[in-house]
């Protein structure tokens, strides 16, 4: 059935509204009770949208509301509030049960795979192991001094054996580190070792 609002029965503006959303249905117990104490409510009807399209109305602007309310008594009485008050509800959908769209069902998240833990190289031979590994690509590159061979060790200490000896002014690559760097550990001649940083020069 088509509503008439007579605000605008001499208005020229080509403005029209429509609001889109639910209706909120609002029970408040008279007189300020405490809900646990009452007996009845006050029922009164409201929304965000419904009540924009309410308020443009009584500024006299053309203002229509759609939604789905249930095809009872509560819904129909929300209609009549809405058209009480000049808001156009021509398009609302009285709805039952059986016409109301089920909610669809989402897909469930599909779980990330979890990272394969990366493998940390042991290396042969050595007492202690680094407690920082360089990425290949990124390990630092070191000249031992031009005056002493140097021992390669089976720990970042000088209380390790002796696993061999690297020439004076021979070029290496650090392939980990102790904690505080002091030491690194590389691989000459096949032979995986602790070389102190001290007499390497970067």
């Amino acid at each position: 059935m088509e509503h008439f609002n007579p605000l605008l029965l001499h208005n020229d503006s080509p403005a029209k509204f429509i609001t889109i959303g639910e209706v909120m249905l609002r029970l408040t117990p008279p007189n300020y009770e405490k809900i646990r104490m009452a007996s009845n409510f006050e029922a009164s009807y409201g929304g965000s949208e419904a009540n924009i399209a309410l308020a443009l109305a009584n500024l006299g602007v053309d203002s229509t509301f759609f939604s789905v309310v249930p095809n009872n008594s509560l819904g129909k009485s929300a209609v009549r509030w809405l058209r009480s008050n000049d808001v156009h509800c021509t398009p609302m959908i009285l709805s039952t049960p059986e016409e109301t769209p089920a909610e669809e069902a989402q897909p469930e998240a599909t779980p990330e795979p979890t990272p394969e833990p990366t493998a940390v190289p042991t290396y042969d031979g050595l007492s202690v192991q680094p407690t920082t590994y360089y990425n290949e690509g990124e390990q630092p590159g070191y000249t031992v001094t031009p005056d002493n061979n140097l021992n390669m060790r089976a720990g970042p200490s000088t209380d390790y054996d002796v696993l061999g000896k690297v020439p004076a002014a021979t070029a290496v690559t650090a392939l980990g580190t102790n904690e505080d760097g002091s030491w690194v550990v590389v691989n000459y001649n096949g032979i995986y070792g602790w070389l102190k940083t001290e007499y390497l020069n970067s």
